[in-house]
């Protein structure tokens, strides 16, 4: 299989992710999967580090203009099996931040070989909604589109929904505290269903966790 003129042959047929495809010290909140929003969002404080999940090469940079937020921002992919399994990064500033400030922070070239945790790049941001939109897509593209914790082994899952919900308790503890209220979250990292808001609110509690967890656990 080749992309963009660059060979798949020399990556494995399948691999496990087992990285995080960012550094959690910088985030801040984390969005789910679900039918509506069929990625992964991550917000970072500025300077947040992307990480590639796992081995593969860089077949995709692009400066985007006309999706996610307003204005000019790079999406990156990184193949990771020869059959055509990707990790997509589309990192969406806040702010009015150059496309060559942008540029200078993603740290990888077109046809780069990376390495399992490699530092791939930075999301540089003047606001608190910056964020970078993690898809992992296989050869059928959003036709065949999975959550992406599918993708990776059964700790570093866990770990990741785990965050996840540190980072909705923390975002309620704060809106508590300036008289706000807390705000209607899904239940997991992945989820099948949109819920309405009258569902959310009748959720037991964040950490009851999806059906797709049991197999980790069992």
């Amino acid at each position: 299989m080749t992309v963009n003129g660059i060979s798949l042959s020399q990556l494995p047929a399948t691999q496990t992710m087992t990285v995080m495809p960012f550094d959690s010290a910088a985030v801040t909140l984390i969005s789910p999967y679900k039918p509506s929003h069929t990625g992964i969002d991550i917000n970072t404080t500025t300077a947040g580090r992307f990480l590639s999940p796992g081995s593969g090469i860089v077949t995709w940079i692009e400066l985007n203009t006309g999706q996610g937020r307003p204005g000019t921002n790079y999406r990156v992919r990184i193949h990771l099996t020869n059959d055509g399994l990707n990790a997509l990064y589309h990192f969406e500033v806040d702010g009015s931040i150059s496309d060559q400030d942008q540029r200078d922070n993603i740290l990888v070239a077109l046809g780069d070989r990376v390495t399992v945790g490699q530092h791939i790049g930075n999301l540089v941001s003047l606001g608190p909604h910056a964020h970078v939109h993690f898809d992992m897509l296989d050869a059928g593209g959003r036709a065949t589109v999975r959550c992406p914790l599918v993708y990776f082994s059964p700790d570093v899952a866990m770990t990741w929904e785990n965050l996840y919900d540190e980072k909705i308790r923390e975002r309620d503890r704060e809106r508590i505290e300036n008289n706000r209220g807390t705000v209607p979250s899904l239940p997991d990292l992945c989820n099948d269903i949109e819920l309405s808001n009258s569902q959310l609110m009748a959720t037991p509690t964040i950490w009851a966790k999806a059906s797709w967890l049991s197999e980790f656990t069992n």
